[in-house]
């Protein structure tokens, strides 16, 4: 590993909460939580020599399949807080990152695994990474004791349905919706109440599908044992699947 890359195994971004990116409890929204996430990736491969500017030379883009969360506390207005990342493993076909979310004292509020694909910018299908192999010299066993996403089911029948038609404000730079809009549309299934009582101790999402500008869907939710199950689909295709647990605040954060 060269002395540039051993450096970048760790990769750290600094944050202030401010009044604008809160939610209606004081803290930083789960929402944008997922975008910080995604903005930190994109800062760490960017550093790494395998962001953007390196994939579109060949031709493709950078794709987040999966995530998970898990936090006990997030971080409340005007707090200075951290994230930071690292890749736990690579293949030809995805990459697996972490993160570990650091509160004002340096205590840890939680943690996030991510999967990663690239796919090809004209045929929308999965490109082969093999022209960045050296991705693999950054891979660390750094711990991430939280457990890794799992597999989701749609629940049937559904026992909330909301609809939705995706406008100009929910479309990112690669012309799809932005990957925390799901995540927003996901909670709006629940009443404020419920996150004035409870802390989203746990989300996991699959993104399946791409879903573009004027496309109509389905938000369909159904509680399975303790977690909320949300389907968004269009039609008969499923665009991703959620599992959303909540935690009374007093026991989260214990």
């Amino acid at each position: 590993m060269t002395e540039t890359l051993q450096r970048q195994v760790l990769y750290t971004h600094r944050y202030h909460l401010t009044a604008a990116q809160c939610n209606a409890q004081c803290e930083l929204a789960p929402a944008q939580l997922v975008q910080q996430i995604i903005e930190v990736a994109t800062e760490h491969a960017d550093a790494l020599g395998v962001g953007f500017e390196r994939l579109q030379h060949d031709g493709n883009l950078w794709v987040l399949s999966r995530i998970a969360i898990e936090v006990h506390r997030y971080p409340r207005l005007l707090e200075d807080y951290s994230l930071t990342t690292w890749i736990e493993g690579y293949n030809r076909h995805f990459s697996a990152r972490n993160f570990e979310l650091r509160g004002h004292h340096g205590e840890v509020l939680g943690y996030a695994r991510t999967i990663w694909v690239a796919i090809n910018m004209h045929t929308r299908r999965p490109a082969d990474l093999s022209g960045i192999s050296y991705i693999a010299d950054t891979v660390t066993d750094y711990r991430c004791p939280m457990s890794v996403q799992g597999k989701i089911r749609p629940a049937d029948p559904p026992q909330i349905v909301h609809e939705y038609r995706f406008r100009v404000s929910d479309i990112d730079f690669n012309r799809h919706v932005n990957s925390a809009r799901y995540v927003e549309l996901i909670l709006n299934q629940l009443d404020l109440s419920a996150f004035d009582e409870c802390c989203l101790s746990r989300f996991e999402i699959e993104y399946k599908h791409e879903a573009h500008f004027d496309d109509m869907v389905e938000v369909c939710s159904a509680y399975v044992g303790e977690a909320l199950v949300t389907a968004i689909t269009k039609g008969d295709t499923v665009i991703c699947v959620s599992r959303t647990i909540l935690t009374p605040r007093k026991k989260a954060q214990d």
